[in-house]
């Protein structure tokens, strides 16, 4: 068992450190007095998980520039590997820093997706293809991987039930888009608006009560 003799408590949980001075312990960690999950190693394997892609990242940066340079720069083709690997480097650290909520990182890459759509569209001469089917095809997968994750974790309702709110609202963007006329291949949002349509009643007549609570509880009503 480990001791810290400044503050001269006995330690059971294996730690590095001791938890109220931060001071060394001395003793030697029993593995079988741990009571809590030891979530160290993990975090450090993800960090440099994380650092050794945020470096290859780089190199394919480097050489594509390189690359580019050598060949005189007559189309700066590189800058899309840029914009396109700095994309991939975003989505990744978000999905990686959102991984213990589900629910959350669900929402998150979803907005994340839009926003890199709508950026695609635009420096590649804007076709629509993000409104027609980019930002629709994302909502009805976020729909499926929502209920998928509800179904698989069992998870309570309080802790999914306002991210779900959340993307049938932004629903509201298709149907919008739809309305205005903006909206080129009709049938992705159409199915976008049916899909949040369906979830937000589905919520309503199953769980009607649940989320009323949860919705008085986050706008303190």
């Amino acid at each position: 068992m480990q001791y810290c003799k400044r503050c001269k408590i006995t330690v059971r949980n294996p730690h590095r450190k001791c938890p109220l001075c931060q001071g060394n312990l001395e003793g030697i960690p029993e593995e079988e007095n741990q009571m809590f999950p030891d979530f160290t190693r993990e975090n450090s394997r993800m960090a440099m998980g994380f650092r050794i892609f945020s470096f290859v990242c780089i190199a394919v940066c480097v050489a594509a520039v390189s690359v580019n340079w050598t060949m005189g720069f007559h189309s700066f083709w590189s800058g899309y590997v840029l914009a396109g690997v700095g994309c991939m480097w975003i989505l990744s650290a978000v999905a990686i820093v959102k991984r213990r909520n589900l629910f959350k990182n669900a929402v998150w890459e979803a907005v994340l997706l839009w926003v890199v759509f709508l950026f695609w569209d635009f420096i590649t001469g804007w076709r629509g293809w993000s409104v027609d089917f980019g930002i629709p095809i994302v909502l009805l997968a976020v729909y499926v991987i929502l209920w998928v994750v509800v179904f698989v974790t069992r998870a309570p309702v309080s802790h999914y039930m306002i991210y779900m709110v959340i993307v049938s609202v932004g629903s509201l963007i298709p149907l919008i888009l739809l309305l205005c006329g903006a909206v080129g291949v009709r049938l992705p949002s159409v199915l976008c608006v049916a899909g949040a349509v369906l979830m937000l009643s589905a919520l309503a007549i199953f769980k009607g009560r649940a989320l009323g609570e949860e919705l008085r509880k986050k706008t303190h009503l």
